[in-house]
């Protein structure tokens, strides 16, 4: 395995107003999302402070806002804008971010979507 930082959120509960089936329309579900920030340590580590941090509390803020919103369709919608987010940090040199509707099939019988991208393999 090679060398790195990960910065991550650890199944964070939202919410959300997600899906495509009747049953799903306008009705808040559970939704869980799990964040990774890989970073290399020899540049992160020598030159990390307060101004340069990977701040996971931005993240974590960016998930808990999206309780507000209206019905989304599809759980990639909310990947591809939080991928785009951890990339703003310029030391973020791949993700894995996973969201799971936690109930979609009966209690705590979820189903999601995972994504692991590197920086150089991003559309954004």
């Amino acid at each position: 395995m090679e060398s790195h930082v990960k910065i991550f959120l650890d199944s964070v509960e939202v919410p959300l107003k997600i899906g495509i089936f009747p049953h799903e329309q306008n009705v808040a579900q559970r939704v869980v999302v799990d964040v990774e920030l890989f970073a290399d340590p020899d540049t992160y580590l020598k030159t990390v402070n307060l101004d340069t941090i990977i701040d996971y509390g931005k993240v974590y803020n960016a998930i808990k806002s999206w309780a507000d919103r209206p019905q989304v369709q599809l759980i990639e919608d909310y990947l591809k804008e939080l991928m785009a987010l951890c990339f703003d940090f310029d030391d973020v040199a791949a993700c894995r971010l996973a969201i799971k509707k936690a109930d979609v099939f009966g209690e705590n019988q979820g189903a999601g979507v995972e994504l692991f991208m590197n920086r150089g393999d991003w559309p954004g």
